[in-house]
């Protein structure tokens, strides 16, 4: 008996659930494999490893991202992410490094490359001949200085509000879908940035963006 209870005592037990699933799903869609070749880094865990526990964690609930290398502990890195990976290579640093890492390389971009991964494993019916663009405001409570001083920065500031909620700054979210809402590109405008500037730049990049990955030309809706 006591050697049944010293062996429970050098077990780690960690509750699966429903992560398995999503997983797997991660591995399908190629999600690191994906990320890794958008954003190449010389980090011990390479980012397309941060971002797949960053997608089981958001799965499993709402945490902050600060929490991550709690819900690393909590969880069996080998199943998950098929190495067994110490939950404190997960702590704060590695995280902003990989974040940096993402916006550096380009994040619409990398968006949109994890997007046709997923496609391209699941391409039963896909229709690729209609796309539907649109875009929302999302506001935000604070002051934002720092988004006034750098231009490149995106703009968090006052714009034309779709929450009804002028007064509040707020940035834009833009996306392009395919088959039933399947977004395809995604990504950040602006806050006082107009609808039909967005729509003209996209119109007028579309045809190309469309051809360099394989989409068939077709009706272009926007709402």
């Amino acid at each position: 008996m006591s050697d049944i209870k010293a062996m429970l005592k050098e077990m780690n037990i960690s509750q699966a659930e429903h992560l398995p699933i999503v997983a797997e799903f991660c591995r399908r869609i190629g999600i690191a494999d994906a990320v890794n070749a958008a954003v190449p880094t010389e980090m011990t865990v390479n980012v397309g490893t941060v971002v797949q526990l960053m997608v089981l964690d958001t799965l499993s609930g709402r945490s902050p991202l600060y929490r991550l290398e709690r819900f690393a502990e909590s969880v069996d890195t080998g199943l998950l992410l098929d190495r067994e990976i110490p939950a404190g290579a997960f702590n704060d640093t590695t995280l902003g490094r990989a974040m940096d890492a993402i916006y550096d390389g380009g994040t619409e971009q990398l968006v949109s490359q994890i997007a046709f991964s997923a496609a391209r494993a699941f391409p039963e019916d896909m229709d690729m001949r209609h796309v539907h663009f649109d875009t929302t405001s999302v506001s935000v409570w604070g002051g934002y200085p720092m988004c006034n001083e750098e231009e490149s920065q995106l703009q968090v500031t006052n714009g034309y509000s779709k929450d009804h909620r002028p007064d509040l700054k707020q940035f834009l979210v833009k996306m392009l879908c395919i088959h039933r809402n399947i977004p395809i590109v995604g990504g950040c405008e602006n806050g006082n940035v107009s609808d039909k500037t967005i729509n003209n730049a996209v119109l007028t990049n579309l045809s190309e963006y469309m051809a360099r990955h394989g989409l068939a030309e077709g009706a272009f809706v926007y709402s």
